[in-house]
């Protein structure tokens, strides 16, 4: 269910994600991987909100962010987006929508919510059986999450907050076996 404007609040946690048209590749090569990498780097905002989860994948996308003021995240999102399928319709000589809809945005209900929500984020490269663990995705924030990559991509502060360390993060996702996860906190598929 995608929010209205007005439900994009200060405090709150929401999940953005989006597929491509017929399940396209959205990134072909690690150059577009990288492309996309800087834009989001370009446009993240730390004074208005806070990465906390991401993943690329070859056709969508997730991130878990944090609102921090009044203004509302999508709108840095949809920049984001923007500006890639720019690069890519160049790139690729494409024309026509790149996305299968519009950017998609729910809101974290509580604190299991968001945990769910974190390993189900990363571990879906593994689930896509695209690597065996999400250590070896390099399209996530989860090398950050467990301490073996530095990258501004993540709020360490909040992440903290969640769990400890980086092994306690590491022991907990290792629990969470993609096909185990509760539907009801996946979310992209409603």
């Amino acid at each position: 269910m995608r929010l209205k404007s007005e439900e994009f609040t200060k405090g709150q946690y929401y999940h953005l994600f989006n597929h491509s048209i017929t399940e396209q590749f959205l990134f072909r090569d690690k150059e577009d991987y990288l492309a996309c990498l800087a834009l989001i780097k370009r446009f993240y905002n730390q004074n208005d909100y806070s990465i906390l989860a991401y993943c690329l994948m070859p056709n969508h996308y997730h991130f878990l962010i944090y609102q921090k003021t009044d203004f509302p995240i999508y709108t840095y999102f949809n920049k984001i987006w923007n500006n890639y399928s720019r690069y890519y319709k160049k790139k690729y000589n494409r024309h026509g929508t790149l996305f299968a809809g519009k950017l998609q945005h729910i809101g974290i209900k509580n604190s299991v919510h968001l945990v769910y929500l974190c390993a189900y984020i990363h571990l879906n490269p593994v689930h896509a059986n695209l690597v065996k663990t999400p250590e070896q995705w390099q399209w996530s924030n989860y090398p950050e999450w467990i301490g073996i990559r530095d990258n501004r991509l993540i709020d360490r502060q909040i992440v903290e907050t969640l769990f400890k360390s980086p092994s306690e993060y590491k022991n907990c996702i290792s629990n969470f076996l993609p096909s185990k996860l509760d539907k009801s906190f996946r979310l992209d598929f409603e």
